[in-house]
């Protein structure tokens, strides 16, 4: 497989991550048990933000991949950096407050994102 499809599949699988990320906290609803949360609803520019994280900045780092030369490659370069930091940053959230389903979603999220960030890296030195 070549770099370029590799960068392509983790980036989807960061999507599926998220998507899966998100899907296991609403899960609980299927039982009937409660899935709101005790603080107050999230604000716009939270929710903006997450969109940006778990949506946008994927979708531009495979459209550049698929599209750009070498200034794309350097912007996807560092949105897989990013990405890779708020994986990780993401992940050590768990230590804060333990959920044993996300511990199966969010180590793989984390461990996608920093090959992704490798891998991007080594496509924009080529």
């Amino acid at each position: 497989m070549d770099r370029k499809s590799k960068i392509i599949t983790f980036w989807v699988l960061t999507i599926c991550g998220f998507l899966a990320h998100t899907i296991t906290d609403a899960m609980p609803a299927f039982w009937g048990e409660s899935i709101a949360a005790m603080q107050p609803p999230a604000s716009t520019g939270m929710i903006a933000f997450m969109m940006i994280v778990s949506y946008l900045i994927p979708v531009i780092g495979i459209l550049f991949t698929i599209y750009g030369g070498k200034i794309c490659k350097t912007i996807n370069a560092v949105l897989a950096c990013i990405m890779a930091v708020f994986t990780v940053f993401h992940l050590s959230e768990l230590f804060q407050e333990f959920n044993a389903a996300q511990l199966t979603i969010m180590p793989m999220m984390s461990i996608v994102a920093i090959i992704m960030a490798k891998e991007s890296l080594k496509m924009r030195k080529e």
